[in-house]
Formats: structure tokens, sequence, C-alpha cells
């Protein structure tokens, strides 16, 4: 095989070889102006589609954003706003149902101290019932004792004016009348300071404790002057019955019934004195 023929080039037939063939002018520019305009074809396309797109996305995603994105943000923000008032709702309902219990629990608590305050005053009303039913009879059986004791001072009056047209009628004359009015005179003292007596009892017993307290310290006076009384009582017994007749003063104030009572027990034992003597 020859050189030639490895390579490739023809060769003429008689053995001298040939020039290879070129493309001529017009082929090559038609060519070039066809791969050109396939790139200016292409560069339109891709710029077209390039334009197409941006105006897709310039001008979809805005719809895109109001038909799809801006609705379901839309339903999202009035969902979170629902959601809000329902939350709103419910603490409102939660706390008015705490505030309605507070309530009844204040309402049951304070029912309940009424309660107690009624039971307590219906039993005050039924001690005060029965106490007025003992007050009552109290003032009864007071109303008899004032219609005795009264009784008992008119009585004593009368006694008094007995004794005083007794006294009245003695003859002074003799040792004996004189005797027997000086006794006289004891008793009607005696019937005097009983008759005092009797009258602070009637104040006592009324509940008259000023006009009490005036009459007791008008009759432990008396009292004392008649104990003072010549002839009528030993020394011993005038020192006792004036030690006895000051402590029943020094009650007069405070306890004019207590006073009352030394004073009925120190009377008593001067009418035993005169009546001994």
């Amino acid at each position: 095989m020859s050189t030639a023929a490895s390579t490739g080039t023809p060769v003429a037939t008689t053995g001298t070889p040939m020039a290879p063939s070129r493309p001529d002018f017009w082929s090559r520019l038609g060519n070039t102006l066809g791969r050109i305009l396939g790139f200016l074809l292409r560069l339109i396309f891709i710029l077209l589609l390039a334009v197409a797109l941006g105006a897709g996305v310039y001008f979809g995603l805005p719809w895109v954003y109001r038909a799809l994105v801006q609705p379901v943000q839309t339903h999202t923000a009035q969902i979170q706003e629902l959601f809000n008032r329902v939350e709103g709702v419910r603490a409102g309902v939660e706390e008015s149902q705490n505030a309605q219990n507070t309530r009844l629990t204040t309402l049951e608590t304070a029912n309940d101290a009424q309660r107690l305050q009624l039971d307590a005053a219906e039993t005050e009303v039924s001690d005060l019932t029965t106490a007025l039913a003992a007050e009552t009879a109290a003032r009864e059986a007071l109303a008899a004792q004032l219609t005795d004791m009264q009784s008992q001072l008119d009585d004593q009056a009368a006694a008094n004016n007995d004794t005083q047209s007794a006294v009245a009628a003695l003859a002074p004359d003799t040792e004996a009348n004189t005797a027997e009015a000086a006794a006289l005179k004891l008793q009607l003292g005696l019937l005097r300071l009983e008759n005092d007596l009797l009258r602070a009892h009637l104040q006592i017993n009324a509940q008259n404790f000023g006009d009490a307290r005036a009459t007791l310290t008008t009759t432990v006076s008396a009292m004392q002057a008649f104990v003072e009384t010549p002839g009528a009582f030993s020394a011993d017994t005038q020192t006792t019955l004036t030690i006895r007749l000051r402590a029943a003063a020094s009650l007069i104030e405070a306890e004019p019934a207590a006073a009352l009572t030394d004073l009925d027990s120190i009377w008593a034992e001067m009418e035993r004195s005169l009546g001994g003597s």
C-alpha cells in the first residue's frame, strides 16, 4: 500500500496527487448567516421566553398573592381574631362564673350567719318572754306588798294619833304620870321611825331610789337623835346602836336596800331594848 493511499489523499489516475476541494464563498456565507440567524432566533426565543416569564412573574405573583396567599392570610387573621374573641368570651364566662361562685359562697356564708342570728334572736325572745312573765308576776306581788305596806302605814298613823292623844291627856303633876309620858314619847318616837322605814320600803319597792336615799338619810339622823335620848338606852347600847347606824349610813348611796335592811334590824333592837327596860 502506498503512502498516498494511507493518507486518504486522492490521487490522479496518472499517479499525481490532487488538491482538496474547498466550499465556495457563498456557501460559507450562507452557512454563516444560517448559524447567525439560528442564534438570533434562539436568542429572540430565549428573550421572549424570559420576557414572558418575567411578565408572568410580574403579573402572576400579585395575582397568585391576591388569589391564594392574601385570602389565606385574611382567613388566618379572621380565624385568629375569632379565636381571640372566643378566648375572651371564654375568659369572661370563666370570670363571671368565678364571681358568681364567690357571690354564692358569700351569700351562703351570710345566710348561715343570719340563720345563727335568727336562732339566737328566737332564743333571746323566748328568754325575754319568760323574763317578762316573771317580771309581771313579781310586779303583781310587789303591788300586793305595796298595798299591804300602805295599810300598815295607815295603821301606824292611826296608832300615832292615838298615842299623841294619850300623851296629851296625861296629867304632868305626878311622877308616875311623868314616867308614863316619857315612855309613851319613846313609843311615839319608835312609831314615827317605823313609819319612816315603811315609807323607805315603799319607795325602794317602787324603785324610786332617789327619794329612798333621801328618806333613809333623814331616818338615820332621826334614829341617831332617838338613840341619844337621855335615859332611853344604856351607854353600851347607845355605842352599839351608833356604830351600827354609821355602818348603815355608809351603805345608803351604793346599796339603799341593804341600808334599809340594817335600819330595820337596828329599829328592832331599839324596840327590844325599850321593851326590856
